[in-house]
């Protein structure tokens, strides 16, 4: 069996189809000869070992250039990575390794992703088009394996952005060579089984033009920079990952104690502790960036100065979105948070703003009279999209000192009891505006995340459920497709906003 794919096992619906078709394999070869330089310095490698690790397989990293292309019949499972197409064809046909190749995808799985699904293809006449410069092995036979009979285009969306009139262009080549190309984008695939089957992306939502493979985002300061979690499962799971709160200095944060657990929840007042802007760009960020899911900066300060600055360094990143914690005290207004009032949401977004390039999220408190005019107030000022709830401010006493538990006297409440609230504000909140939003607020199972899109949301994020059982994206992804399936919904965005009120 062959899978083709744009960017590896990318998504949660490709894990899940490798997994059915993988049968009993034990152990998997991961091809890395593609491009002299990516052997094993591919910053792929890890990300699909982990993979591989996730379908309970371990992993060989394997490359033609260095082993007998008849090793690969050892493997049940073997997988092309991506990188020069024009090398690994060349490097197949001086290996032979074609037959064993094609053994391989009759007997087992053969995966090939980027480069490796067109040399499974017909002929590298399409990246021919697009990149000849690539063919730094002179080849001038073009042909391929022929092993899959569709041509494939693997990072349909990403080459939309880099050539002019991508589409037109690509539209003219089916016309010439009278054949259709499948476009791919990273996440998705094609199964050939014998005939293809495409693994489109059911959950797959847009929040302010940036496309996430499922609606599933782990929230703000529950999460970290996702390092501990990429031990459990691959990151690729989310459809994104909302950092810590980042500032543009580094941050000890409050002194302990400074969480606490609560009926139906718990209560934090962690204090932005965070290592600054400055390292989160030089030492988080070009890991995160390998994990095959979407980034979004969760940005704080104390001052707007501290906002536009944070946003200027990141505007020449990666990073996919910027979600503004407005949850801060303005010391420039004797402390008052800038979220607390319709004038302060907007001031504070408009500014921002005029610095941020990348899409714009605010985050809302709901510790105000009525969060839907906050929400218009960001809109207004230029937001691209807005989240809620943040937290609710909560207090726990310790009975026998007379003291706060917390030693900041009051926090955050977080948890499934914020659920019944968070609905009823992100409900108000989508009668008011036109720009996508994304729920949070005590999201733990799959059916908190439908409720959560019918109320109004777009995507959602989980946080405290992650302490409690961090498996619990797996959990929640699980129960939505079968929910899908159940109720023969094609699109999980046709839930968004599907309430319907007495």
């Amino acid at each position: 069996m062959i899978l083709l794919c744009s960017n590896g096992l990318s998504s949660y619906e490709l894990l899940q189809e490798a997994k059915k078709a993988m049968g009993g394999a034990g152990r998997a070869a991961l091809v890395v000869t593609a491009d002299p330089e990516y052997k094993e310095k591919n910053y792929h490698v890890e990300r699909c070992c982990q993979e591989f690790a996730y379908l309970g397989l371990e992993t060989d990293i394997f490359d033609l250039d260095a082993q007998p292309a008849g090793q690969l019949l050892q493997y049940g499972v073997v997988e092309l990575i991506g990188g020069n197409p024009y090398y690994l064809l060349d490097s197949i046909r001086r290996h032979n390794a074609g037959d064993a190749l094609r053994r391989i995808a009759g007997e087992g799985l053969l995966i090939g992703w980027s480069a490796a699904a067109m040399v499974l293809g017909p002929d590298l006449g399409l990246v021919d088009q697009y990149s000849p410069e690539m063919n730094r092995v002179g080849l001038t036979d073009l042909r391929a394996l022929g092993l899959a009979q569709v041509r494939v285009l693997p990072h349909y969306s990403r080459f939309c952005t880099r050539f002019e009139d991508f589409e037109g262009r690509c539209r003219a080549y089916e016309q010439r060579h009278g054949c259709k190309v499948i476009r791919l984008n990273d996440g998705e695939g094609v199964m050939l089984e014998p005939e293809p089957r495409m693994v489109r992306l059911p959950m797959g939502v847009n929040v302010a033009g940036v496309a996430f493979h499922n609606p599933l985002i782990a929230a703000s300061g529950t999460f970290g920079f996702g390092r501990e979690y990429g031990q459990l499962y691959p990151l690729s799971l989310l459809g994104g990952v909302s950092c810590k709160g980042i500032t543009i200095k580094e941050r000890p944060g409050n002194p302990p104690p400074r969480v606490t657990e609560a009926p139906g929840g718990m209560l934090n007042a962690v204090g932005l502790q965070n290592p600054g802007v400055d390292h989160f760009i030089r030492e988080d960020l070009p890991w995160l960036s390998k994990q095959g899911t979407r980034i979004i900066a969760n940005v704080a300060g104390n001052a707007p100065e501290d906002y536009c600055q944070t946003v200027e360094k990141l505007n020449g990143t990666c990073v996919d979105m910027v979600e503004l914690n407005i949850s801060c005290p303005n010391v420039k207004q004797g402390g008052v948070q800038f979220g607390t009032t319709a004038q302060g949401v907007e001031g504070i977004t408009k500014e921002v703003r005029k610095h941020c390039q990348k899409p714009l999220m605010v985050k809302l408190s709901p510790n105000v009279t009525d969060i839907s005019e906050m929400a218009l107030a960001a809109e207004a000022a230029g937001a691209d999209a807005v989240s809620l709830i943040n937290t609710l401010t909560g207090m726990r006493i310790d009975i026998r000192t007379h003291r706060p538990i917390i030693r900041n006297n009051t926090g955050g409440f977080s948890g499934p009891a914020l659920l019944p609230i968070a609905l009823r504000m992100v409900w108000q909140t989508a009668q008011k505006v036109k720009i996508p939003i994304v729920g949070l607020g005590g999201v733990s199972t799959w059916q908190d995340a439908v409720e959560m899109l019918l109320a109004g949301a777009t995507a959602l994020q989980i946080g405290t459920v992650l302490f409690t059982d961090p498996y619990a994206p797996q959990k929640i992804l699980e129960g939505l497709t079968r929910f899908m399936e159940e109720q023969g919904v094609q699109s999980l965005s046709q839930l968004t906003g599907g309430v319907r009120p007495w």
